[in-house]
């Protein structure tokens, strides 16, 4: 029941019995005052019938309201009908006022991000040029820019992993793959304070303007979304939303741990492993690296797999380093095992063992892995 309509009803009551009382009051006054006793009955009467009927007239149009307070009578089967209920008011408070355009997108800022961060989807690769990355090839195939029934759109990924795995390049396969334009962002293109969260907004505000979905890429996410970066977190977190539909949100770091809880908990919803490659995908890294030279190696079987045993633990970016390096010494000449011992030497294996452990142990951890 309403405050107000319990306020009203209880004035009702209390009126009607204290002028029940004047009536009986003023009737027994009127047996010593025989000449009052008549007009003293009938205006207790009139009194009282007056308050029987504002006690009657609340009852009637309280309906409407009290009917939104008062607990009811529940002979519905359990659960199944207050499910029901709930969900519905779930449906409602899910329900979001329509994105308008923003009123300016021809500010400097705006330009910066058009000019600079902002890759054409003809420069971007494909997983075509990219050896291994199941998980991320997995994703590119289940992701869906709009949410559909129960099916939510996710808005944000996390790849992890040591420098150098080619996580840039894995994020332009994705968006070549669902056909999103990618805009690229790293500490180097926020400027410090009140500037920086302008130049954050423009990015939103051109990348949800533009050709959808948008796919934005951050570089170094551990510097520029770090726990110590409060501010900077905030904001970005207000724009960045969980379940946005046609955005994605793709972050890349070597230290996942550094990056603030607010976004590697609370907005990226999928976090993947991208490791050094495995011994296969070395050699497929050699093989068709070699294909590209005029003249075909001289490579056998065995000397081929010496080359994949040695170069265990390096990153994509040091085994293609290393093959160049191979290629040089071959000087035009078919590559032989001995180019590649000459180029062991000179480029020392990037494996990071403590690296190494601590992304695995947030692999464990955190890391999606697809069946």
């Amino acid at each position: 029941m309403s405050a107000f309509a319990s306020y009203k009803r209880s004035s009702s009551a209390f009126g009607s019995s204290a002028f029940g009382s004047s009536a009986a009051k003023s009737e027994h006054e009127g047996t010593h005052d025989g000449g009052d006793h008549a007009g003293g009955l009938a205006r207790a009467k009139k009194l009282a019938g007056g308050s029987s009927k504002k006690q009657q007239q609340p009852a009637d149009s309280s309906d409407s309201d009290s009917d939104l307070f008062l607990p009811k009578d529940d002979d519905s089967d359990g659960d199944a009908a207050l499910s029901t209920h709930m969900s519905g008011g779930l449906r409602m408070e899910k329900k979001k006022p329509a994105k308008q355009e923003p009123a300016n997108l021809e500010t400097e800022d705006h330009d910066y991000i058009r000019d600079h961060c902002a890759v054409p989807s003809e420069y971007l690769k494909t997983f075509g040029q990219v050896v291994g990355a199941r998980a991320a090839r997995v994703f590119a195939e289940q992701y869906r820019p709009v949410s559909s029934g129960a099916q939510r759109a996710l808005s944000g990924l996390l790849l992890f992993g040591p420098s150098g795995t080619g996580k840039s390049l894995i994020s332009q396969a994705i968006t070549s793959h669902i056909g999103g334009t990618f805009y690229k962002l790293s500490a180097a293109d926020l400027p410090n304070g009140k500037a920086g969260a302008m130049r954050i907004d423009a990015l939103f505000d051109v990348a949800m303007s533009g050709s959808l979905p948008a796919v934005i890429f951050i570089d170094e996410c551990d510097t520029l979304l770090s726990a110590r970066a409060s501010s900077r977190v905030g904001h970005f977190a207000g724009r960045f939303e969980r379940f946005t539909d046609n955005l994605l949100v793709i972050g890349a770091t070597n230290e996942p741990d550094r990056i603030a809880p607010k976004i590697l908990t609370g907005r990226f919803e999928r976090k993947i492993f991208i490791d050094n490659p495995s011994a296969n995908a070395r050699r497929a890294m050699i093989q068709r690296q070699l294909a590209e030279e005029i003249a075909e190696h001289e490579l056998s079987p065995a000397d081929l797999e010496y080359v994949v045993e040695k170069t265990a633990g390096r990153s994509a970016v040091n085994m293609e380093r290393l093959i160049s390096s191979a290629s040089v010494h071959a000087a035009c000449a078919p590559v032989t095992r001995d180019d590649f011992l000459t180029a062991l030497e000179e480029e020392p294996s990037d494996f990071d063992r403590i690296t190494a452990a601590k992304n695995a142990k947030f692999d464990n951890a955190h890391g999606w892995h697809p069946l």
